[in-house]
Parts: C-alpha cells; structure tokens; sequence
C-alpha cells in the first residue's frame, strides 16, 4: 500500500496525484492569506522533504504579492526555523 498523508484516519485510503495537489492548493491560499505582501518564513526541512529533494535543507517560503513562493536558504546561517523574514526585490532577503 502506498503512502496515506491526506486521509491518515482511513487506514485503507491511499493518496492520489490530485489529493496532493489539492492540499497544495489549500496551504497556498491559506499562507497568501497569512503572510503579507513581501513576507516570509524559514523552514529547516525534515522527514520526508529531505527524501524528495535532500538538497533544500532550509528554504524560505514567502508571498511575492502574486503567489506563494519558495526559495533556497541554505546559506542562511544566521537564521532559525520559524524566523519571519521581509523579503525585498521579490528574490532578496532584507533582514
């Protein structure tokens, strides 16, 4: 049986393509409601992240005013998990 995140209550549901893209879609609207225009968040990644894509260990996720977007970190030392970040120029950091 494959994977079962979106439906974890029904042990005999397995996960579709489009449930996974559905939830995308519901966070994506959920955080462009939450964070202001030029406004973003550091995530260390963990679990299963890290299985997908082992190269994008921290990454920023930030409302550019039109979407959600997520952008590399990892030289971002100076930053913590759940930092709040401005962005500027839609690409750079300002703090």
């Amino acid at each position: 049986m494959g994977k079962n995140y979106t439906k974890p209550y029904d042990k005999n549901y397995e996960d579709t393509p489009e449930d996974y893209l559905w939830l995308v879609m519901v966070f994506g609207r959920a955080l462009g409601t939450m964070l202001a225009d030029g406004q973003g968040i550091l995530i260390d990644m963990k679990a299963d992240a890290l299985k997908i894509r082992p190269e994008a260990k921290r990454v920023i996720v930030f409302n550019d005013g039109k979407m959600i977007r997520v952008i590399d970190a990892t030289d971002r030392i100076d930053l913590k998990d759940g930092d709040r970040i401005q962005m500027i120029d839609k690409n750079y950091i300002s703090n």
